[in-house]
């Protein structure tokens, strides 16, 4: 048999979870103890019963599924639904490994159901990992690499690796049948290297077939002298594994491993150093060996066969039939039967025949082949329909379950429109019943507002009436002011008149007496004088009446009534913008005495010095 072909048998069967003889022993021992106590926590009972039917399942099967449902049934009582998730990916794997494949989706899709409620990423990531190896089972390649992959981001991220390098390890089986042979490197490494963080023989020796089957079908791609070191380094691989299974073998769960390794490395030897004589019978022999002590009849059977082929080599068809006929009747202990191999044992046997010169011999061995591939063929064929029904079944479920996880998504997209539609009828609601309530507070406030405004316009007519009483008044106070200003300005133009007449009057009485006489003349100037002046102040004085009758009157009042007639006369000159001089000119006097006019005035209109009387008198209203 081909490496290739042996490795398809490990790939199928690597995960049967067996236990070499005496760590079986070990194992089964320390449960009981466990199990016999009564004050045992049930987490742990049922834990303990489901690892009592992994180690069972090495020899009875059916046994093993009994303990699980045992488990299933304890499980009950827990809250965590993790347990009883990992409980039904064992029992899928179990279904499927004595052919119950409707029975193992069953199991399946529990797994992922509870594993999924449960919210344990490694009880789902483990169910992944198990659909996945149905799949394998079922030759289903690409689905089952779609949930290796689903497992491993489910377990991405966790702290502590628990089944990522056998996930890997089967990924790169697929990819090497695929002859995909960067990824397969890619995750045979992976397998590795998670294993060396794991330290666990099982995974170390799962990494190493690993690497070492990609490194060999690497060379077989290559195939010439200088890739040789390729399979040096596979052949490395195989003998680590080997020393890992030799030296830790109290740990190793995988029973199949170390026979199904050992007779791979003879292979190698077989096919690429047939020189090396000594190394195929010595892993010949160790496989016989482990074979026989795990009852691996199949494994056994090809060690027989690999014997008669070296005989046949040899000379020796005798040896080489008797081989045969040894791995004949190995075969035909196993239970299951083995019609497959049977056939090609009886074409192997046909074939020594032949070279004996037996024909009759080779013939009867030939018929017996064509029976046992008969059997093989409708042995694979019913195999095969239970493996498609049970495809079915499960293709059906995964639809209904699709079906079931729409009409979930719209009856949970028709609450949430429902619920959306409440909401927009309550916001409706409160918008209709905020904006009648709006309405209703704009009414009130309009109507507050007009009333507002009806009082504001009463107030405001009152005030405008209660204004134009105030201007009559004023407007008849002003009148009669101006009428009584008017009066004494009247007597006070008559007063003068009478006094000029008087003086103009004694002028000419002064001037008829006398002509000469100096004092008379005097006299008749300074009348001259006097009348000149009154006609030029009451001129001014009539002038400024008529612009601002009030000037004269605040003015004494800010000097307190303490301003003469000159003084009067001074600051109508200034209000009226004469300067100094021209003041001067028009009293006939020196502009010296108009600047201490000027001062005079300050100090009786009480003006600081740095004010300016010009300024004071202009603004005074």
């Amino acid at each position: 048999m081909t490496q290739k072909r042996i490795y398809h048998i490990l790939l199928i069967v690597l995960l049967c979870l067996q236990l070499p003889a005496h760590a079986q022993t070990i194992l089964i021992d320390s449960l009981q103890n466990l199990l016999s106590r009564k004050d045992l926590p049930l987490e742990d009972r049922v834990t303990g019963t489901s690892m009592m039917a992994r180690i069972t399942g090495n020899k009875d099967m059916k046994s093993a599924i009994v303990l699980n449902q045992q488990a299933l049934a304890l499980s009950t009582g827990l809250k965590n639904l993790k347990y009883r998730a990992n409980i039904f990916s064992n029992l899928t794997q179990q279904y499927a490994l004595v052919d119950s494949f409707s029975l193992a989706a069953r199991a399946m899709d529990s797994a992922l159901y509870l594993a999924r409620k449960s919210g344990d990423k490694q009880a789902l990531g483990l169910a992944y990992f198990r659909k996945g190896w149905l799949h394998i089972i079922g030759q289903q390649e690409d689905s089952a690499t779609h949930y290796f992959f689903e497992a491993l981001r489910v377990l991405d991220g966790q702290q502590k690796l628990t089944c990522e390098p056998t996930i890997y390890y089967f990924t790169a089986a697929t990819y090497g049948d695929w002859n995909d042979l960067e990824a397969q490197e890619k995750y045979a490494r992976l397998s590795l290297s998670t294993a060396i963080q794991t330290q666990k023989p099982d995974d170390l020796v799962n990494g190493y077939q690993a690497l070492g089957t990609y490194l060999e079908y690497k060379y077989r791609e290559k195939h010439d002298s200088a890739s040789k070191y390729l399979l040096d380094s596979a052949l490395f691989c195989n003998r680590m594994a080997l020393l890992i299974i030799k030296t830790q073998n109290e740990r190793l769960i995988t029973r199949s491993a170390p026979a199904i390794l050992s007779l791979n490395t003879a292979n190698m030897f077989a096919e690429y150093w047939p020189g090396q004589k000594d190394s195929i019978m010595h892993y010949l022999y160790l496989a016989t060996e482990y074979a026989k002590a795990t009852e691996q009849q199949e494994i056994l059977a090809n060690c027989y066969g690999m014997l008669s082929d070296i005989a046949v080599q040899d000379g020796n068809l005798n040896e080489a039939e008797n081989l045969l006929q040894t791995a004949l009747f190995t075969i035909e202990s196993y239970p299951a039967g083995g019609a497959q191999v049977k056939a090609h044992i009886m074409q192997a046997l046909a074939a020594v025949a032949e070279k004996q010169g037996n024909t009759t011999k080779a013939l009867k061995y030939y018929k017996q082949y064509i029976d046992y591939y008969q059997q093989a063929f409708d042995k694979e064929r019913l195999s095969t329909a239970k493996r498609l029904g049970a495809q079915y079944e499960a293709e059906k479920k995964d639809k209904e379950l699709q079906l079931l996880q729409q009409k979930a998504s719209f009856n949970k997209e028709l609450n949430f429109f429902y619920i959306c539609l409440a909401i927009a009828a309550i916001l409706a609601l409160i918008f209709f019943f905020r904006s009648y309530h709006f309405r209703l507070r704009a009414s009130l406030q309009n109507q507050q507002l007009l009333e507002l405004e009806k009082h504001d316009t009463q107030l405001q007519l009152k005030l405008e009436a209660e204004e134009r009483a105030r201007l009559e008044a004023e407007q008849l106070l002003m009148q009669e002011r101006q009428e009584r200003l008017q009066k004494e300005l009247l007597a006070g133009a008559l007063q003068v008149e009478e006094k000029n007449e008087l003086l103009q009057s004694l002028q000419k009485k002064i001037t008829t007496i006398s002509g000469t006489d100096p004092l008379l003349r005097q006299m008749d100037r300074i009348i001259t004088d006097s009348r000149k002046m009154d006609e030029e102040f009451e001129a001014a004085k009539a002038d400024f009446k008529e612009i601002d009758p009030e000037f004269f009157n605040r003015l004494q009042q800010k000097a307190n009534e303490n301003l003469t007639r000159l003084d009067l006369k001074y600051c109508s000159y200034i209000r009226m913008g004469l300067t100094n001089k021209e003041i001067a000119s028009r009293l006939a006097v020196e502009a010296k005495s108009i600047r201490m006019a000027r001062y005079r005035l300050k100090q009786k209109l009480n003006l600081q010095k740095e004010e300016s009387l010009d300024v004071f008198l202009a603004t005074l209203v």
